[in-house]
């Protein structure tokens, strides 16, 4: 199920934008819009346009699960918490999370 609720949508872009650590005026920079633009999709006045949408995802990382859309249908539910912390990484916390598996994945195995 999608929420297409403008206050949800530009709420859950506010959140990721500040789990990035990155400023409104950094954000509206890199996407090309003003930041009172931005302002007012994270208040939910506006919704960003596809092209838009698409640029945030790719700085902030965050994929369509974020806003309720199950984008792999009949997946194991481990396997798409896995996937959702893994999109929602950041660089080093993904290189870490995949160090952790790696060496988990190793001792279930019995390898060395």
């Amino acid at each position: 199920m999608f929420n297409n609720d403008k206050e949800f949508i530009g709420k859950t872009i506010q959140t990721m934008r500040k789990r990035a650590n990155i400023k409104q005026s950094e954000l509206a920079e890199k996407i090309g819009i003003s930041e009172k633009h931005l302002s007012k999709i994270e208040t939910g006045k506006n919704l960003p346009s596809l092209d838009n949408f698409f640029k945030m995802a790719e700085i902030l990382k965050f994929n369509l699960e974020d806003f309720g859309i199950n984008s792999i249908p009949h997946q194991n539910e481990y396997k798409q918490r896995l996937l959702k912390i893994a999109y929602s990484a950041s660089d080093n916390e993904a290189k870490s999370y995949c160090e952790i598996i790696e060496t988990l994945d190793k001792i279930m195995k019995g390898k060395k």
